[in-house]
């Protein structure tokens, strides 16, 4: 039941308040004298749209209480203990309109947004005009009604309860449908896998050898370029090379050894050395030549 209302600076009212008793309220008075300003007021309170030109001219804000006894609206008190709002067996809902048009809105001292205002305000206060809207439009209320008639409320939150749990069933059933559709997908990428690995059927050390080519082939042009390096160094350089320079030494030991046959031995290890090296300069030259013609092919 409303209790109490209070205006604030709105529209042309500077103080009011109004307390109301069980029972009926009427409110007289000729066309103009601002019988309209108390239910404005009242709307407002319950989340209504507000305007700037509503403030009174000269003050900086309106301010709208409407206070609520909760003894006969058990709905609206189960509201405010689902939202943490509660304060006893009453309610206390303001609105404050500033003249630049911003407003705020409070349930029991606490800010909240103007959707709560008018969620609650469906449970305390019906506000009916030629052209407002009702609160008898709305299904859940014309649901309300119709088991309030029947006289059924038990059978009513019986059924409540079996939607509730019929609606929970459809819940689980899909999440498990969705469950089992994400197995059976991921079971046919398995599939798709492992038939892809029995297609490739690897051999013992085809990997290592797989990783040994790549490797090859990822440094194929530093790989030349060293062996292009070292082949001049061994045989192909045109100023000197290791090939020449033992060449001269065998050279050099053979005369000594018709002055000492004891030399004999050396020069017989540089004629070996002379042949393994021509042995890996002519080696190191293939490679460079089929790795500078096909960098892809085996060398």
């Amino acid at each position: 039941m409303l209790a109490q209302l209070t205006i604030s600076n709105f529209a042309i009212v500077r103080e009011l308040e109004i307390d109301f008793q069980s029972g009926m309220t009427v409110i007289t008075g000729e066309t103009g004298a601002g019988k309209s300003i108390a239910i404005d007021a009242l709307g407002l309170c319950l989340g209504g749209r507000a305007e700037a030109d509503m403030v009174r001219t000269g003050a900086t804000r309106a301010d709208l209480c409407a206070r609520f006894a909760l003894k006969d609206t058990p709905a609206a008190l189960r509201w405010l203990e689902e939202n943490q709002l509660e304060e006893g067996r009453e309610c206390l809902l303001r609105r404050v309109i500033s003249s630049d048009g911003r407003s705020r809105g409070f349930i029991n001292g606490t800010a909240v947004p103007l959707s709560q205002l008018r969620e609650l305000g469906q449970l305390l206060i019906q506000i009916h005009g030629q052209h407002a809207h009702q609160q008898l439009t709305k299904p859940e209320q014309q649901k309300s009604l119709l088991d309030s008639y029947t006289n059924e409320a038990a059978l009513a939150q019986q059924m409540a309860a079996r939607y509730q749990l019929w609606h929970q069933s459809c819940r689980d059933l899909a999440h498990h449908q969705q469950q089992s559709q994400e197995r059976a997908a991921r079971a046919e990428l398995l599939q798709y896998q492992l038939k892809e690995l029995n297609d490739f059927n690897p051999q013992a050390g085809e990997f290592e050898q797989i990783d040994e080519e790549y490797k090859r082939l990822a440094n194929s042009g530093q790989l030349l370029t060293t062996s292009q390096n070292a082949l001049a160094l061994l045989a192909d350089g045109e100023d000197v090379n290791l090939q020449s320079q033992l060449y001269s030494a065998k050279q050099l030991v053979s005369e000594l050894v018709g002055m000492d046959s004891k030399l004999s031995g050396i020069l017989d290890m540089l004629e070996e050395a002379t042949i393994q090296l021509t042995e890996a300069s002519d080696e190191l030259r293939h490679y460079c030549e089929r790795l500078d013609l096909d960098p892809q092919s085996p060398v």
